[in-house]
């Protein structure tokens, strides 16, 4: 399987917050090895009653320039060879940024689980985005420039067959980052326990299939070093706590599905950033 891709640019979804800084600097990191541009997209929500006095100050248009400026310093300041695009749009957030998501080639949005209204209407909007966009979205709750790492292909209790996308992502990014890749195949007990109870079609148990799975890519990237786990545990904490040592993790997601147990945990509790990768 190959992935799809687009040459469009790379999008982030800018709100002022910390989260979204973080935002930047991961895109500018992924813009530059994509040989793209950076598309930086504040959305102004419609109000229920619009000020109509002629005069009147311009709040939210002055706060888009304000925070669309200071991304674009944080952008220009990690990397002044990317090309950076500041945008103001209207609409809601949510319904904008799944649009602009169509034409990029990733989408990248901060979330936070600091303050809790920001995080229910980030979440919101993560969610939406996460699941009906056709193409990438990174996640980004933290972001630190100078941390090393693994790239993370988190395959958890998907069928061996939906995760090659997943797998060929995570090499793509590591190569990006001169990194190695680490595939979790990450399974909840009671999925242990029914593998081990039933005999697969193709004779493979899932740790030895999805071994199977990985050597083609590691033929086609000879330089990126691999290695593949089988946690017997519950999925979403397993790759929680693989996260604090990650520089990425990729995870893929059926479009138009809401997003299940694992990649809610991962959403949320990530130290590293998500690259959701979707598949059908």
């Amino acid at each position: 399987m190959t992935i799809s891709h687009t040459t469009g640019p790379v999008v982030v979804g800018i709100d002022g917050s910390t989260a979204a800084l973080d935002a930047v600097r991961f895109a500018v990191r992924e813009a530059r090895g994509r040989g793209t541009s950076l598309r930086l997209v504040h959305v102004i929500e419609p109000h229920l009653q619009r000020e109509t006095v002629y005069g009147a100050p311009d709040v939210d248009g002055d706060y888009a320039r304000t925070v669309l400026d200071q991304a674009t310093t944080v952008a220009e300041a990690a990397n002044p060879a990317v090309i950076v695009e500041a945008i103001v749009l209207h609409g809601h957030p949510a319904n904008v940024m799944l649009s602009e998501a169509a034409s990029a080639c990733l989408t990248v949005l901060g979330t936070t689980t600091e303050n809790s209204l920001a995080a229910w209407v980030l979440g919101s909007i993560v969610h939406t985005v996460v699941e009906s966009s056709a193409h990438p979205v990174a996640i980004v709750r933290t972001f630190d420039s100078d941390r090393g790492g693994t790239v993370v292909a988190a395959l958890g209790d998907a069928e061996v067959s939906a995760t090659d996308v997943v797998v060929e992502q995570a090499f793509r990014e590591a190569e990006m980052r001169g990194a190695s890749v680490l595939a979790v195949h990450a399974q909840a007990v009671s999925s242990i326990l029914a593998s081990a109870l039933s005999v697969p079609p193709d004779g493979l148990h899932p740790e030895s299939a999805m071994d199977v799975r990985l050597e083609p890519f590691g033929a086609n990237y000879p330089d990126i070093r691999v290695a593949s786990v089988y946690a017997e545990a519950d999925a979403g904490s397993e790759l929680v706590a693989v996260s604090h040592t990650a520089q990425l993790m990729v995870v893929g997601h059926e479009r138009d599905r809401v997003p299940g147990p694992t990649l809610t945990a991962l959403l949320r509790h990530s130290e590293c950033p998500v690259l959701v990768v979707s598949h059908a």
